[in-house]
This record gives structure tokens, C-alpha cells and sequence, in this order.
């Protein structure tokens, strides 16, 4: 039997024995020496090399009607298979018949796939990934069609994957897996606010599939030259926070770091770009990428695997893209738009990167203040997905296992989150700057941390990567924050809430991921802690000092309640009086009031 048939059916028994057995060992030729010419050329110790694989992680049918499993000691509960980013479940940690009252609050997912009429294909869930080694230093991405993931999610697989590597002679640190959720509202919930999932889908589908993965992507690494390519675009996202200041916009960069073999074959492909994948949310409720889909799948018509990454996306939603197919569906719509987006990327000018390769991390300890996490943790609806317990605390003897079991099992008081920030450099100076955010994080702080590689690496091209290395809610700068949203938009639940605030850690994550994280990454001077709100207060022709944004905050709930008041049908000549674009001057004048007065108030009435 030729030798790449036999590689390949070895690979293929071997995964499957992987995840019934959990351990393997290294493939041999069937003639125990080199490959046949032809095969790609093995790696050496100088070589830059990658390997990459996807592997579909769809749930099955018994995932879907529900698994039994234990809850609090006192009883079962049938574990449904939820989808996040719409309504709030808070119930997966209750036993039955309590458990039943989370169906009323969010849908389950009534069938494992979606299946595609148009391109009469089924449309699973996937993992991907994508390692980089060279030398010592082995950096592995890896993607999933999830809302997010909790820390206890991401430690269970670096875990697996940490065991695999070792075993394979190949060793990756736990901290170089680079893990990210692509952030599909029609993804499983690892995070426990939705319902959640079966435990048997993490152990069996998930973790055994990312083995398998990881598998493939270790048997076929082999040299590879990277390069990049660099665009910006508004056609695939819109800004979706209140546009406070007029000049506010969603990131529209959109990057490519494509990795060919030494025969020009693509191996893989990373795409990022900021647009919240939210247009799924069908009824009766699947699993699917979103427009994720559309945008891989573009990317592996040139070959090889493509992985997508979110970047700064707290303020940025979904838009564009055109179909061919008349009267598309919204599975078809989002599968356009991520064809489109991929379609761009993909045509903007490539440029070589050096073969050099290095990551750094920071650690952050962020506290947890946000009222509504402190009460969803006290229900126990972050068990098993995350632990929210200070480190310090679960490492003490006894009390720390003791600790673990309450919170695990329980309940807990979310207290800290610690976080790795990690800065993945490809190509030397003028290369290639991959910075992680642990959440969803807005443009203006995405543009801090542009800022900081610029001053560390000018003239390299910067990746940014959302909800990596940890989902830890939205990230607003504290200049932004504001649980209460005077403008009495519809927010977290109720109205007069600002959603992203409720959805987040506190006020507090950002200027610490600032602090302990990013300027320590970049090597930045102390000073860039000093925010452009509070610097630009030096020069008045900034424009970006506090007093200014108060100013514009101002005239946008004036300009809100204005809105509200034409929209109720009130005669204008009182809406009017809240614009902020109508001169108060003549009304003033009108009450003879002193003309100096009534000048400060718009222009005055000419003579």
C-alpha cells in the first residue's frame, strides 16, 4: 500500500483509539525509515513548521434530548443542550423538578445540525486549529463555534491537549494554547448563563475531538513560509453601543496570517475581523457557526484549514454580504456575509514574514464587582464552567479542596478572575503582532493596544484576538461604563440598563488589563497607564478629554429623549426644546431675559 494511504488510515485508527483510550504513541513507517519522495520534508530544529486540522464537534442525538446528571447531591436533572447569547438561564445547577423552569426562560437546541439546502450539506459546530513550532517554542490556536468557554472549560482542555502533545515527544505549555470562541449566539453555552450542556459532549465530543485534532495536526507539520495580508472594511460590521462621540466606529481591520508549504500548497489560514455573530436565532433552535461558516469555508477553497477569530467586538454587530440564492434563509444570508468577508480578505496584498516566532505572557487578576455575576454565582449557575474563587485561597491545604468541592458543586461567591494575556510575535521587527483579549472588548480599547504594539514594533501588522485565553464578558473602558443608561434604551433585561456593563466583570477589567497585562507585554512606559481621557486634558485641541466626552454624553440623552418625544407624536414645539441641536436663544428672548444670557444658549436672531 503506498506510504501517504498507509499514513493516513495509521492516523485515522489511531485518533479513533485516542479518544476511547486517552493515550497514544508516536507513528511508525511501515518500513521504519524515511518517507518516499515527494512527502513533505521533515522538520528540523531551525525550520518554522505548521500543521493544522478541523474536526466537526456537532452534539448528538442523546446530547440533544438530554442527559441525566447529578446536581447538588439531591437529586438529577435532564442536561439539555443550550445555545447561548439570547434571554438568561441561571438554572443548570439545580436538580429536577427546579431544573424544569430553565426551558421556559431559554430554548434547548431541538436537533444537532443544520442542514443546508443550498449547498446540500450539513452545517455542524467545528473546532479548529492551527500549530506554529520552531524550535523550543510551539504555539498552538485553536478556534471553536461556542459563545464562550469558562476557566474551568479552558483548563480541562489544555489539559487533554497538554497530555497528547507531551505523550507525541512534542510538549506544548499549557499557557502557549492559544484558545478563542468564535462567539456564535447559536453555539453551545460553556458558560453556564444559558442552561448549559451535557458534561458528556465536554468529555466525549469536545475535549476528544480537540485531541483528535491536535493528532492531525501533529503528524502533518511540516516547513512552512507565513505571510500577511492587511485591509479595513465597514461593509461586514456597524457600530452598535451609543455613538456618544460622532466620530465613534466599530474596528473595521480585517487580517490574514496564511501559512504555505514548501511545494506552495496553503496549510492554513487565521482570519480575524470584528462583527458579533449574532443573526441565528431561528425557531426551533440549532447549533451552527453562523457566519463564521461562510468565512472558513471561503478560506479552504485555496486548501489547507481556516480558522476565524473575533477581535474587538463589544461594540461591533454583524452586516453585509449578497447571495446569488433567491429568497435565502438566515442560514444562507449569514453563509454569504462570511463568504463575502473572506472573499476581501483574502484578495488584500500579501507580504512575507520573516521565520521567526515568540510568545509572552501576563497574568491578571481582575475582581469581580458586577452585581448580577455576584448573584448568578450564589445560584451556582457558573459551576463547572467557571471558578471565580482567589487562586491564593484554592491552593491553601484542606481549606483549598474543600473550597474547590463547595464551589464546583455548590455554589460560590465570585470574588477574582486571573487571566493570561498573551502577545504572539511572527516575523521579527515589521512582522507580525497577535495580541489576546480575555473577553469582548471595544475599538477604543483595541486601539490602546494597537497603540502599544506600535510604539514596540512599528510598521507591524497587528492581529487582535477576542474572547481568547478566557471569556470574561464584555471589556468597556471605565470612561465608558455605566450600569444605568440614562437614555432609557432597553438593556440588560430591563430598560435604563446598559447591557454590556450587566454582562461583564466590572468597571474595573479594563484599566487592569491595562496595568498588570498590556504594558507590561509591550514594554511600555509607565505613562501610557495615564488614559487619553485624562492626557488629552493637557492639550484643549485633543479633544479627548474627559470634560468633552461629559459633554457629548450630555447631548446624546438630549438627543435620545428627543427622539422619544417626536416618536410619542409630542407637538415639536416642546420636543424641540430638547434637541440639542435647536438655538434656545429666541425662546430665551421670547421670556426677555438679558440678550447676553440668551446668547450663550445658540446662535441669537439676526438683527
Amino acid at each position: 500500500m503506498p506510504w501517504m494511504v498507509t499514513r493516513a488510515l495509521g492516523m485515522g485508527l489511531l485518533c479513533v483509539g485516542l479518544t476511547a483510550c486517552g493515550q497514544s504513541r508516536p507513528l511508525a513507517l511501515p518500513d521504519g525509515g524515511t518517507p518516499p519522495p515527494g512527502a513533505p520534508r521533515a522538520c528540523t530544529a531551525d525550520d518554522l513548521c505548521a500543521g493544522a486540522a478541523r474536526i466537526a464537534v456537532a452534539p448528538t442525538d442523546a446530547h440533544i434530548a438530554g442527559v441525566s446528571e447529578t446536581r447538588l447531591g439531591l437529586g438529577t436533572r435532564t442536561q439539555r443542550f443550550n445555545l447561548g447569547g439570547f434571554g438568561l438561564n441561571p438554572t443548570q445547577n439545580l436538580p429536577n423538578p427546579f431544573a424544569a423552569l430553565g426551558e421556559n426562560l431559554t430554548e434547548p437546541a431541538s436537533a444537532p445540525t443544520h442542514f443546508s439546502a443550498v449547498h446540500q450539506e450539513e452545517e455542524p459546530l467545528y473546532l479548529r486549529l492551527m500549530l506554529l513550532t520552531q524550535g523550543d517554542t510551539r504555539v498552538l490556536f485553536v478556534t471553536l463555534d461556542a459563545i464562550g468557554a469558562g476557566n474551568l472549560i479552558q483548563e480541562g482542555l489544555r489539559q487533554r491537549l497538554v497530555a497528547l502533545s507531551c505523550a507525541q515527544d512534542l510538549c506544548i505549555d499549557a499557557d502557549d494554547i492559544v484558545f478563542g470562541q468564535t462567539h456564535s449566539h447559536a453555539g453551545p453555552d460553556l458558560q453556564g448563563l444559558w442552561g448549559g450542556v451535557p458534561q458528556d459532549w465536554i468529555d466525549n465530543t469536545f475535549y476528544a475531538g480537540a485531541e483528535t485534532a491536535l493528532m492531525q495536526a501533529l503528524q502533518a507539520r511540516e516547513p512552512v513560509s507565513l505571510a500577511v495580508a492587511e485591509g479595513r472594511s465597514s461593509d461586514f460590521n456597524n457600530y452598535r453601543r451609543p455613538r456618544i462621540d460622532p466620530e465613534d466606529d466599530a474596528d473595521d481591520h480585517l487580517v490574514v496570517l496564511r501559512a504555505r508549504a514548501e511545494d506552495g500548497r496553503v496549510v492554513a489560514q487565521i482570519l480575524q475581523y470584528a462583527a458579533h455573530p449574532t443573526s441565528i436565532n431561528e425557531d426551533p433552535r440549532v447549533p451552527h457557526p453562523d457566519y463564521v461558516l461562510g468565512a472558513v469555508k471561503r478560506l479552504e477553497q485555496a486548501g489547507g484549514v481556516g480558522l476565524y477569530f473575533n477581535g474587538p467586538i463589544a461594540d461591533a454587530s454583524g452586516a453585509g454580504g449578497a447571495c446569488d440564492t433567491p429568497e435565502p434563509d438566515a442560514y444562507e444570508r449569514v453563509r454569504c456575509r462570511g463568504n463575502d468577508l473572506a472573499a476581501l480578505a483574502s484578495a488584500q496584498a500579501f507580504r512575507p514574514l520573516a521565520p521567526s516566532l515568540a510568545i509572552h505572557h501576563q497574568t491578571v487578576t481582575l475582581p469581580v464587582t458586577n452585581p448580577a455575576f455576584l448573584a448568578v454565582g450564589a445560584l451556582g449557575s457558573f459551576n463547572r464552567y467557571y471558578n471565580f474563587t482567589p487562586r491564593l485561597l484554592l491552593d491553601l491545604p484542606l481549606l483549598g479542596g474543600l473550597l474547590e468541592t463547595v464551589t464546583g458543586e455548590v455554589a460560590q461567591v465570585a470574588l477574582t478572575a486571573d487571566t493570561l494575556v498573551s502577545r504572539v510575535s511572527i516575523g521579527g521587527p515589521g512582522g507580525l503582532e497577535i495580541a489576546t483579549i480575555p473577553g469582548e472588548a471595544t475599538n477604543t480599547f483595541g486601539e490602546f493596544i494597537r497603540g502599544l504594539s506600535a510604539q514596540a514594533n512599528p510598521d507591524a501588522t497587528v492581529m487582535l484576538l477576542g474572547l481568547t485565553q478566557n471569556s470574561f464578558g464584555y471589556i468597556l473602558p471605565e470612561e465608558e461604563f455605566s450600569y444605568i443608561d440614562p437614555t432609557g434604551e432597553a438593556g440588560f433585561l430591563v430598560p435604563f440598563t446598559g447591557y454590556e456593563e450587566f454582562v461583564s466583570l466590572g468597571p474595573l477589567s479594563a484599566p487592569l488589563l491595562r496595568l498588570q497585562g498590556y504594558i507590561p507585554l509591550f514594554d511600555a512606559s509607565p505613562a501610557a497607564a495615564v488614559p487619553d481621557y485624562l492626557r488629552g486634558c493637557v492639550d484643549p485641541e485633543a479633544g479627548t478629554c474627559l470634560l468633552v466626552d461629559i459633554a457629548l454624553r450630555l447631548e446624546s440623552i438630549q438627543g435620545a429623549y428627543a427622539d422619544r418625544c417626536r416618536e410619542a407624536s409630542v407637538p415639536e414645539t416642546f420636543c424641540g426644546l430638547l434637541d440639542p441641536d435647536t438655538p434656545l436663544a429666541p425662546v430665551c428672548l421670547s421670556l426677555n431675559l438679558p440678550a447676553a444670557v440668551c446668547g450663550l444658549l445658540g446662535d441669537p436672531p439676526e438683527a
